[in-house]
């Protein structure tokens, strides 16, 4: 009778270690900046609604209000963004805070800023989100070397970016103002924010009114032309370029323009066919990177990528060694979704 040989194990398969999905910001940067500019109509320690305490004030702008928020409901600090006064109740800045509070509770997203509550304080429409304590990607620009960031860095951004992009694009929206001051850090992890101007795609419909960041506005978009995804994709690009090299797509015909009533002045992006190649700025910057932020940038919207995941795919395929965000095993192109 035979000896019966010894039942062969299975090995453990082996656990590829996770990849860092922040970014290197620098320790000394400032974060999200306070000051108290005399716009600002709360001082420190006023209550808004119920439960809410100012702590600190963020930023003011034409429209709206951020404040630092404590909320007793919730025991830690929040982000209250409230509408300045002597805005009517059918105003576009009502509807169009009332439009991101509707949008914001659909979506949930890691790289989406979170909604916690809506409300009204003296007449005055408010939203409650979380606090990101920043800095925001235009603060990473300014504190680089020649406002240029290391290229593992502007890719993984823009890879967050594009996730939160792709996240909103699905629910049949666009952003329409991307740009480095509407993304905020969280924990070194890009944030999108700012979604009150987002707008819900439909087939053959044209804006009524042209609304965006000049230099980042989609050929398409400073024409008041059908948008979709790839009008975000503009946008994105963009913002890359500039994290790349420094500047703005087309800066130079902007800071040199003369006519400033013109249209074709105002945006260069719609008679330029394409910006000057970032390598010309940034030795650095490899041939594969620069076609994919050149496809992005391209003055017809069916020549860019078509959908943010495709452009995010592209991408993470960019980023090698002690720099990839996932395992060297996982095969990117076959497994992204």
């Amino acid at each position: 009778m035979g000896v019966r040989g010894k039942k062969k194990t299975q090995g453990h398969r082996r656990i590829a270690q996770p990849r860092p999905q922040t970014l290197s910001t620098p320790p000394d940067l400032p974060r999200r900046r306070g000051g108290f500019p005399p716009r600002f109509t709360l001082t420190l320690g006023d209550s808004i609604g119920d439960g809410l305490t100012v702590i600190g004030h963020l930023s003011a702008g034409s429209i709206s209000e951020l404040y630092q928020v404590w909320s007793t409901s919730y025991t830690c600090a929040l982000t209250c963004k409230i509408l300045l006064p002597g805005f009517g109740p059918h105003s576009k800045e009502i509807r169009g805070l009332k439009r991101e509070a509707i949008l914001l509770k659909r979506l949930n997203h890691p790289h989406i800023v979170r909604l916690y509550g809506q409300g009204a304080h003296e007449g005055r429409d408010y939203l409650v989100q979380e606090y990101l304590h920043g800095p925001s990607l235009f603060d990473l620009i300014e504190s680089s070397a020649n406002r240029q960031m290391e290229i593992s860095d502007a890719v993984k951004a823009m890879i967050h970016v594009g996730a939160a992009m792709a996240h909103l694009h699905s629910y049949g929206y666009v952003h329409r103002d991307i740009k480095p001051a509407n993304i905020l850090l969280r924990g070194g992890i890009p944030v999108l924010v700012d979604f009150d101007v987002a707008y819900r795609l439909r087939p053959g419909r044209k804006l009524r009114r042209r609304i965006g960041t000049d230099p980042y506005m989609a050929p398409e978009q400073c024409l008041k032309e059908v948008l979709s995804p790839a009008s975000d994709i503009y946008g994105l690009g963009a913002v890359l370029y500039e994290t790349l090299t420094g500047r703005w797509p087309f800066e130079e015909e902007l800071m040199n323009r003369t006519e400033v009533n013109s249209l074709e002045s105002r945006f260069p992006q719609i008679r330029v066919k394409t910006p000057t190649p970032p390598s010309k700025f940034n030795l650095k910057v490899s041939s594969t990177l620069e076609a994919v932020v050149m496809k992005c940038l391209a003055r017809d919207p069916l020549q860019r990528f078509q959908t943010t995941r495709g452009l995010v795919k592209e991408l993470a395929c960019l980023l090698e060694g002690k720099h990839q965000m996932w395992p060297e095993t996982l095969d990117l192109r076959q497994r992204m979704a």
